[in-house]
Order: C-alpha cells, then sequence, then structure tokens
C-alpha cells in the first residue's frame, strides 16, 4: 500500500471515534483523549531532544501531565496553580540530580521544560474551548481549517510548487504555502456561512487566514526539531503521517489563537 493510501486509511479510521468523542461524549471524555495524545506527543517530543534527557525528568513531566488534564476534569480552576509547577518541579529535580554531567548548561535542558508548555498547553485551552459557549463548533471549525489547509499545502506545493520556502524543510514551497493559505480563507467563510452566520463572513476567514499562518509556523518547528535529531517522523504510530506529534504540529499553534479569538 502506498503511503498516500495509508494516509487515507488512517484518516478513515480515526476521523469518525474522534468526532463521536468531541461532539456526544462528556467532557470528561474528551480530557482523558488529549490527555493520551499529550502524554504520546511528549514522548515523541522527548525522543527528538538530542542530546537525550534523564529519564527522571521525563517520569516527572508525565506525571505533571495526568496531574494538569485531571485536575481539568475535577477541580475546574485548579490547573492555574499546576502551571508553575511543570518548572519549579523539573528545575528542582536537576538542583539535587547527584548526575554532575547534568545541569541547566546541558542541552536537552532548557526543551525538556519547554516541551511540557509546547504540548500540553495548547492541548489543555482546546479542552477550555470546548467548555465555551458554541466551544464544539468552534472546534470542528479549527480542526476544518487547519487540516483544509495542510491537504491543499501538500498537494499545491506537491504540483505546482517551485521555490522552497526554508532550509528547515526543503519539501514545503511558497506556492504550497500560499495555496494552503487559500484554502484556509474557504473552508473557515463556509463554515462561518454555516454555523455562525450572526458573524461576519470577513472576520471569519481572516481568523481562518491567521490560523492557518500559525499552523504552518508550528509544522515548521516541529520541522526544526526533527532536523536537528535527524528524524523523517516523530514517530509510527499513525500509519502513513508518522506520529501524533506530526498530525497536531500544526494545531499546537492554531489553537491559542482560536481562545484568544474567542477570549476577545
Amino acid at each position: 500500500m502506498s503511503t498516500h493510501m495509508k494516509r487515507v486509511v488512517t484518516a478513515l479510521i480515526v476521523i469518525p471515534p474522534l468526532i463521536a468523542i468531541i461532539w456526544f461524549a462528556p467532557l470528561y471524555a474528551l480530557a482523558l483523549l488529549l490527555m493520551v495524545v499529550a502524554l504520546a506527543s511528549l514522548h515523541e517530543f522527548y525522543r527528538m531532544i538530542t542530546p537525550p534527557i534523564q529519564k527522571g525528568l521525563m517520569i516527572i513531566n508525565y506525571v505533571l501531565t495526568v496531574f494538569l488534564f485531571s485536575s481539568l476534569i475535577f477541580r475546574e480552576h485548579f490547573y492555574v496553580g499546576i502551571l508553575p509547577l511543570f518548572f519549579m518541579i523539573p528545575l528542582g529535580y536537576i538542583l539535587l540530580s547527584p548526575s554532575r554531567a547534568y545541569s541547566l548548561k546541558h542541552e536537552g535542558t532548557g526543551l525538556a521544560l519547554v516541551g511540557t508548555y509546547y504540548v500540553c498547553l495548547p492541548l489543555m485551552l482546546l479542552l477550555l474551548t470546548a467548555r465555551l459557549p458554541q466551544g464544539k463548533l468552534w472546534i470542528f471549525y479549527l480542526l476544518s481549517v487547519v487540516f483544509a489547509g495542510d491537504t491543499a499545502s501538500f498537494y499545491v506545493g506537491r504540483g505546482l510548487g517551485k521555490h522552497a520556502l526554508t532550509r528547515v524543510s526543503p519539501g514545503k514551497t511558497w506556492e504550497g504555502t500560499v495555496g494552503g493559505i487559500l484554502a484556509n480563507a474557504v473552508i473557515a467563510g463556509l463554515y462561518g456561512a454555516f454555523f455562525f452566520p450572526s458573524l461576519s463572513l470577513a472576520s471569519v476567514m481572516v481568523l481562518g487566514m491567521i490560523i492557518g499562518i500559525f499552523g504552518q509556523i508550528g509544522d515548521l518547528v516541529e520541522s526544526l526539531f526533527k532536523r536537528s535529531s535527524e528524524l523523517k517522523d516523530s514517530g509510527t504510530l499513525l500509519p502513513g503521517h508518522g506520529g501524533l506529534l506530526d498530525r497536531i504540529d500544526s494545531l499546537l499553534f492554531a489553537i491559542p489563537v482560536l481562545y484568544l479569538y474567542l477570549g476577545f
């Protein structure tokens, strides 16, 4: 089976249960799903860090991730007090670590501390978005816009791409980028016309384009991590797509944009 067909088959298997969980299941089910996604993505992120970080530091961050999403299920605003722990406890561990070679100068330390915010914070905001009025509709808006942009960027770049976008990801082209942003705007406009008729069509389309731009930046950031560790994919969990982080890298940068928009 070709890589393209694997991508299609994987999408057909994953998308229906994802829609069902977001739309029909209680919020705690979505929280559990996002917790699993966060743990798997964090594991893939640590796999990309060179040199590798201590296992003790990884375990601490896994436990804190479970603690964070559990608090979102059982204690609505408790997460505010947990977020600082993602720096405080790992830094305490590093301070008391018996390994003399491990210090703040260790190349992987900074990324280990940033990793939980890079992965967990956006996914936490996605769960908070689901709690807002029409929040689930906005989540589907986000997913539709981002995935449409990713798909258009891939195929337009493949068919028409001639000008490289960046050396970080040689396969990305300006043509693909523009095609992706146009797809962001079109899908955002169609979605807005059907589900948010009270909102200005122009504002919904502009939001879609901004989300798309940030999503493409998120894609390039993950490419930078993979390039530095000489990995093609972050993992092998999703046939044809790579790892979970490969699939949600754009979302991680797009989610905060939507949350800020809804906040205003």
